[in-house]
C-alpha cells in the first residue's frame, strides 16, 4: 500500500510484512520502480488494475488533484515503462549501457502529450 504525505518528502511505503518507511527517490520516473518490476520484483507487483494506477498517481509527486481516468491498457503501458526504468536504473548503477529496447520504451512515453486537464460528466477538474 503507498499513501501520499504532504509534510515530507518522498512516499510512504507499506511492505505487507508490517511497518512503514519513506522512500523518495528524488524523480517521478524512480517512483514508479516501487509498484513491482520484472524478474524477482514480480513478486511486488501491485499494479493490478487501473484504481491501484490511480492509487499510485494519487501517492505520487503527480499533482495531488488529478483524477485520473485509466483502463487496462493503461496499467499495462506503466507496466513496460516500469520495466524499461527498471532495466535502465540497473545498467545505470553498474556503469553499463542501457538496453536499446529500454531507451526506446522511455523515449516513446516521453513523447506522448502531456496530461490536459478536462471538465468531468459531474463538473470536477480531471
Amino acid at each position: 500500500m503507498v499513501r501520499r504525505a504532504t509534510d515530507t518528502p518522498g512516499m510512504l511505503l507499506e511492505p505487507p510484512s508490517g511497518g512503514a518507511f519513506r522512500f523518495d527517490p528524488g524523480a517521478l520516473c524512480l517512483e514508479l520502480l516501487t509498484t513491482g518490476g520484472p524478474g524477482s520484483l514480480a513478486g511486488y507487483e501491485v499494479l493490478h488494475d487501473p484504481a491501484a494506477l490511480r492509487r499510485w498517481v494519487a501517492a505520487s509527486r503527480l499533482p495531488g488533484e488529478l483524477h485520473l481516468s485509466a483502463d487496462d491498457a493503461d496499467v499495462a503501458a506503466a507496466r513496460v515503462l516500469r520495466n524499461a526504468l527498471w532495466g535502465m536504473a540497473a545498467a545505470a548503477a553498474h556503469g553499463d549501457a542501457p538496453d536499446p529496447a529500454d531507451v526506446s520504451v522511455v523515449n516513446t512515453a516521453a513523447a506522448a502529450p502531456a496530461l490536459a486537464p478536462r471538465i468531468g460528466a459531474d463538473g470536477s477538474r480531471q
